[in-house]
């Protein structure tokens, strides 16, 4: 039983490696290259977790941001009030 964990351990460890590859390659300029080295890194998760016992979802900061929905802050519109309002200099 030892020798399973050990060896899912080992997966997992591969598996967010191959993960941090694929957010690295992503910043890179477009190329045919990239794209290239997108589809290894894409084909090269599929197989790891096949291979793992147990599924395997890697929570890194970048997927957690691009999952969490937009916060968006609504500042307070100026006061129209006539104290607010000043007279302008001809």
């Amino acid at each position: 039983m030892q020798r399973f964990k050990r060896t899912d351990e080992q997966l997992e460890q591969w598996i967010k490696v191959e993960h941090y590859r694929l957010h690295c390659a992503e910043r890179w300029p477009d190329s045919d290259y990239k794209e290239a080295v997108l589809a290894a890194i894409h084909s090269a998760l599929k197989t790891l977790e096949a291979a793992s016992l147990a599924p395997v979802e890697p929570r890194c900061m970048v997927c957690a941001c691009l999952e969490a929905p937009a916060v968006v802050l609504e500042l307070p519109s100026r006061s129209q009030s006539p104290a607010a309002i000043t007279r302008l200099a001809a």
